[in-house]
């Protein structure tokens, strides 16, 4: 039974040694991935044997999750499909269980029309939003969530490193075996700008192997315009030419910094803080300092990150701060997501 266990969850992706590059976690992370992957085996186990109980729900259920930790875009897919759902006349709700507070805000602030769920408990959740009159829940972060079932499981994956270093957290990124991704519906490759095609139609070829050839979109972070703390809104434009200073804590700064590279401005410093950081006044006041004594023209920030600024005094940034707005545009396969996401209300009630 020992060597049952612990040969079943995979750690390490046959072929690959850690895409980010490095070097290879140590002996302890990877005995600490083993047991983490145990225990999501075990609980894999449960849901296959049926000792674990799926609730269906009496409404439709979509799914948008990743396979690594963070950074893959969920928050900005789960406001395209509730957009989708919303022009199409549907009344989506979305369920999150609220780890990020900033994600719920934004959520909050972007979907003024539809109710955000807050809470560990989605079962609990989505039958409230039933009761409210809403038709379809999304489940924001919600391919690890095994007890509620749902009609469509969307699975994001990052171009740049589908499977994060290989290795199962906490040694790695993945929060399980990459043979998970079979049980996606489709999977759509995340930030596939600055790619070749060439490279591209071999990162599309490894995913839909590793899915069992499920449908596969591409896409990528589109940045749209940018927001200042009135909610006023500005081309991008208006920071061409313009002195900037990064500021984030955000799962993936890198790829911010390489959106504001293509825009034609000058990022002169950045403070990039972990993921899901809650900024400190003393945070600000050392961005206001800088801000003082370099000269910039604008501090350049996300809109997760802004939500938890704007608590905090900003009086000495308030004025040159912009919140980037970026939009998920899917460049391949449209079509079929927008048919799977429209095919979730036949036999809703079966």
């Amino acid at each position: 039974m020992f060597k049952l266990v612990f040969s079943c969850p995979e750690v390490l992706i046959p072929g690959h040694s850690g895409e980010t590059g490095g070097k290879p976690p140590g002996l302890f992370l990877r005995i600490l991935s083993r047991l983490y992957a145990l225990g999501v085996y075990l609980v894999r186990a449960g849901y296959r044997s049926g000792i674990r109980r799926v609730h269906k729900a009496p409404i439709a259920v979509v799914s948008v999750g990743n396979l690594t930790l963070g950074g893959t875009g969920k928050t900005p897919m789960t406001i395209f499909i509730a957009d989708h759902f919303t022009a199409s006349k549907r009344k989506p709700a979305v369920l999150t269980r609220g780890y990020g507070n900033d994600e719920c805000r934004m959520l909050a602030d972007e979907l003024p029309e539809v109710p955000v769920y807050k809470g560990q408990d989605r079962v609990k959740n989505v039958l409230k939003a039933a009761r409210d009159g809403r038709d379809v829940a999304i489940l924001d972060d919600g391919f690890q969530h095994r007890r509620l079932a749902r009609d469509l499981n969307i699975l994001l994956v990052d171009a740049r490193a589908p499977f994060g270093n290989g290795f199962i957290f906490p040694a790695g990124a993945l929060r399980e075996p990459h043979d998970a991704l079979r049980r996606a519906d489709m999977v759509v490759i995340t930030k596939v700008d600055g790619f070749t095609p060439e490279e591209i139609r071999s990162i599309k070829e490894r995913v839909a192997a590793e899915s069992g050839e499920k449908p596969v979109m591409l896409s990528r972070h589109l940045p749209v315009s940018f927001r200042d703390l009135t909610g006023s809104s500005y081309g991008l434009d208006v920071v061409e030419g313009r002195k900037v200073c990064l500021v984030c804590g955000i799962a993936d700064p890198l790829y911010l910094d390489s959106i504001m590279a293509r825009m034609g401005c000058v990022v002169e410093k950045k403070f990039f803080y972990p993921d899901h950081y809650k900024y400190r006044q003393e945070d600000l006041d050392e961005i206001s300092r800088y801000r003082a004594s370099s000269g910039i023209d604008n501090i350049v920030t996300t809109r997760k990150d802004l939500v938890k600024m704007r608590d905090l005094d900003m009086s000495g940034i308030e004025d040159i701060s912009l919140a980037l707005n970026i939009q998920i545009d899917i460049t391949e396969g449209k079509e079929s997501l927008i048919a799977g996401l429209d095919s979730v209300f036949r036999d809703t009630s079966a």
